[in-house]
């Protein structure tokens, strides 16, 4: 009987192990791009620079592109494997007919804030004025033209929308009077502050939350990797966890990869950190019409798309068979 007994407990610790073990990646380098270098990918840079990703077997070469629609474009031409970007942007490639789709969210944060040159106090006094974007088609392109249009101005004859990079690259065109409003994310937007520039709408003023990085990547990809996907997101919780966790040494990694200094970083951090979920959530429903009715109002849509004609939710709903342990 004791015999009996150790050979079944020996059967049922093989079987757990089997059952938990984790399946090796199919692909063991990837490339991640990012659009710009913002302190909101924070998470990945922990992730990166402690290890977590190789510790998961993968690894993870991160690569800056200049907005989006041009990250979009290189991973259709099989120079990215895993992009991030706001939802905004996967909509532009799927709306060309282009084979890719959102796999997880969890960056759900309505950060953006539009300030103007001194003078300009309200949006209702920026017609004939140049407003700067990411790139066109991106997200800060999509924002902006729905709060003109919200607020009576006509993006296309009223005012100039130029594409101009991220909110650090325009942030100094405003000094040199080459744009005079700029949609900007923290930590730009208390920097636009402390420079005496005017805030004259923000985000929250438009939805509660939103689809602000998703993670996305092409069919193919995404049906041949699944286990490079999953290693790349338990490192990616991991860095999510440590993000939360520590605040100093967020702050630290924030000022090393971005250049800001400590007080600037610090400001940011506490800007977004509530709004990152492990679990890759989407934003709330409220949130997501709120997306929708932006799109419609500002021309990128018709009607609202079904979810499936842009998110896979299969690492979503599976979160917690694949999620690392504590």
């Amino acid at each position: 009987m004791q015999r009996l007994i150790t050979a079944c407990l020996g059967a049922l610790a093989v079987l757990m192990a089997a059952t938990f073990a984790q399946a090796a990646p199919e692909k063991q380098k990837i490339v991640v791009g990012l659009p710009v270098t913002s302190a909101t990918f924070l998470p990945l840079f922990l992730a990166d620079e402690r290890g977590y990703f190789k510790n998961e077997g993968v690894d993870v070469d991160i690569v800056t592109f200049r907005g989006g629609t041009n990250m979009v474009r290189g991973m259709i031409a099989g120079n990215v494997d895993i992009g991030v970007t706001a939802l905004a942007g996967v909509s532009v490639g799927i709306k060309a007919g282009q084979p890719i789709k959102a796999f997880y969210g969890g960056f759900n944060m309505a950060l953006f804030e539009w300030y103007a040159v001194k003078g300009i106090t309200s949006i209702e006094e920026t017609k004939g004025k140049r407003f700067g974007v990411t790139s066109l088609g991106s997200s800060t392109d999509f924002l902006t033209r729905y709060a003109l249009k919200l607020n009576g101005i006509d993006p296309e004859k009223d005012v100039q929308i130029i594409a101009a990079g991220g909110s650090g690259d325009r942030l100094p065109a405003m000094e040199t009077s080459q744009l005079e409003v700029n949609i900007l994310a923290p930590p730009y937007t208390f920097k636009a502050a402390d420079l005496g520039y005017n805030r004259i709408v923000s985000q929250k003023d438009l939805a509660p939350d939103f689809p602000f990085h998703v993670f996305f990547a092409t069919d193919d990809f995404r049906e041949k990797n699944p286990e490079t996907i999953r290693a790349f997101l338990r490192g990616l919780v991991r860095g999510i966890r440590d993000a939360k966790a520590d605040r100093a040494g967020s702050i630290q990694v924030l000022a090393e990869r971005t250049g800001l200094n400590d007080n600037y970083a610090g400001r940011a951090y506490d800007a977004f950190i509530d709004s990152i979920y492990e679990d890759g959530r989407m934003p709330s429903e409220a949130g997501m019409k709120a997306f929708w009715e932006m799109g419609i109002l500002g021309g990128a849509y018709d009607e609202a798309w079904p979810e499936a004609k842009y998110l896979d939710r299969t690492f979503i709903d599976s979160y917690a068979q694949w999620k690392p342990g504590t």
